[in-house]
């Protein structure tokens, strides 16, 4: 018997009525979309990029057009009645906005189009919010049925100048307060009795109160724990929707079933976003690449770099090594002024980070997947550092050297790592100093795949750094312009290696200390 060909991936379309009528999978997520319209009529949702935001923006479309055949088969096909209501979509994305002028001028433009398509004679007012506001009274006296209003990434008019200078600052501050005037329209009861639905969606959350701060009935459920699994796929769902890419690809890898989905979990799972719920959903367009190619790659950053947030790493000279393991608590996790973001919560946003555990009320951050840590220490090494190729090959050196006890090769590999970096990002200003070899070995290590954890607590202080392998364990203190016995000697007075007695594994204590006119490694001792 010839088996069916498995459905497409939707690897380069956000159209619902696309991925219905040209045969590619759909992860059926109608359920949440029904308990939505159901339960409210405007929502606020930020969820990472190229996570199915814009998806689920085209199937509200399509489900607010009444176009049942595309919901065939779906869990709300039965239960919706399928009624044609006039609809109005802001996609941000084709919305250009470079400058504030830009900005308005593509707004009048969008509202003057569904003037023109649905025959509607406004008077046309000089303020783009007044002929927002006459569009939406116009539709609901023409078609006597209220419209829904769905807006894509709504931020992004803002985001795209941020962490750059103080010019594009003030781009982002016009665009948030001309946003600002646009949406308020949609607060002010005249239009409330018009529209029946509002869905608003983007990465971040920062810019959320700034915009629509007044607007009181907008209901947040970007943490709400009914909808930690809205988006992004959980595994009961691939294993269920991608079965035969799954059988495929575990083939390919000579992997059995366990195997590869422990390697897929590694990779792409991870993704926490809710505090009341500790559901995981895995990167859709990491594990669809992952399944087309047949390879554990960086998919997800291939997509977009996310330039701004390194150049606001950059500007708060913000110590990498604590990306591993950062608390915050549950309201600086919320929205930010423009001028004052900080920039933890915004990497939570922007999924670069995800809860990871909650203790006392104190939230710990961490990356979510081997992806993520991989491929921003990649780009973190080469933004921040300007490393080169080779940097990336004598990496992958030092790791060797490391697991192989190549004591020797350690320090020649560092030492070239260091020499690897141009010379200029030296200088006064940039001084070398402890955090930054730590920093500079940590990405290093954390570029080729290895375990290693920094800045870990203990009971009578914190370890600079444990390198862990299947058999062995590296427990590393740095020290700078000092010595590497005095490293050493901290490391057993602080008892750094009673978390690691009992495992089974050799125990290698490393000393460094790093020499800041040299720049590099001034003495290195192992016990």
């Amino acid at each position: 018997m010839i088996k069916k060909k498995p459905d497409k991936l939707s690897l380069d379309t956000s159209s619902f009525r696309r991925l219905r009528e040209e045969g590619y999978i759909y992860i059926d997520k109608t359920r949440w979309l029904y308990r939505m319209i159901e339960e409210g009529t405007a929502y606020f949702f930020s969820r990472p990029r190229r996570f199915g935001k814009s998806l689920t923006v085209s199937i509200l479309h399509e489900l607010f057009k009444g176009n049942r055949k595309l919901f065939n088969g779906l869990w709300i096909y039965d239960k919706w009645e399928f009624e044609k209501y006039p609809v109005v979509v802001f996609d941000f994305n084709e919305i250009p906005s470079s400058s504030p002028e830009k900005l308005e001028s593509n707004l009048f433009f969008v509202v003057n189009k569904y003037l023109e398509d649905n025959d509607i004679k406004a008077s046309k007012p000089k303020d783009v919010a007044l002929i927002f506001k006459e569009l939406l009274l116009n539709l609901y006296s023409k078609y006597n049925k209220k419209i829904t209003i769905l807006i894509d990434e709504y931020d992004k008019p803002i985001i795209d100048h941020l962490g750059l200078n103080e010019e594009r600052l003030k781009i982002a501050e016009e665009n948030r307060d001309i946003l600002r005037n646009f949406f308020g329209v949609l607060k002010g009861q005249e239009v409330v009795n018009v529209v029946n639905f509002t869905f608003v969606t983007g990465v971040s959350r920062f810019a959320k109160v700034s915009i629509f701060s007044e607007w009181n009935n907008l209901i947040d459920i970007t943490m709400n724990r009914e909808y930690a699994d809205f988006l992004g796929y959980t595994e009961e769902e691939i294993e269920k929707y991608f079965d035969d890419y799954l059988e495929i690809f575990c083939g390919g890898k000579g992997f059995d079933r366990k195997q590869c989905m422990e390697m897929i979990r590694y990779w792409y799972n991870g993704y926490r976003f809710s505090l009341e719920s500790d559901k995981k959903v895995y990167s859709p367009i990491s594990l669809m690449y992952c399944l087309k190619e047949g390879e554990f790659k960086n998919y997800w950053f291939k997509t977009a770099t996310p330039t701004f947030l390194v150049n606001l790493l950059r500007q708060m000279d913000y110590y990498i090594p604590k990306l591993e393991d950062i608390k915050i608590t549950e309201n600086l996790l919320d929205a930010f002024d423009i001028k004052n973001i900080r920039i933890e919560p915004l990497l939570f946003q922007s999924g670069y980070l995800t809860i990871k555990a909650i203790e006392d009320d104190i939230i710990f951050l961490a990356y979510p997947n081997q992806e993520v840590k991989k491929s921003f220490s990649e780009i973190l090494m080469q933004y921040l550092f300007e490393t080169t190729p080779d940097t990336f090959y004598l990496a992958g050196k030092l790791g060797k050297a490391l697991k192989q006890e190549d004591f020797e090769g350690i320090k020649i590999y560092i030492d070239s790592i260091f020499a690897s970096i141009p010379y200029p990002l030296y200088g006064e200003k940039n001084k070398p100093n402890e955090a930054y070899f730590h920093t500079i070995i940590y990405l290093s290590l954390s570029l080729i795949g290895y375990n290693a954890k920094s800045e870990l607590l203990t009971a009578l202080g914190r370890l600079d750094m444990a390198i862990e392998f299947k058999n062995k364990v590296y427990i590393i203190e740095f020290k700078c312009n000092q010595n590497a016995d005095k490293a050493i000697k901290q490391i057993k007075e602080k008892g750094y290696i009673d978390n690691w007695r009992g495992r089974g594994k050799k125990i290698i204590l490393c000393g460094i200390n790093f020499d800041t006119e040299k720049k590099g490694i001034g003495e290195i001792n192992f016990r």
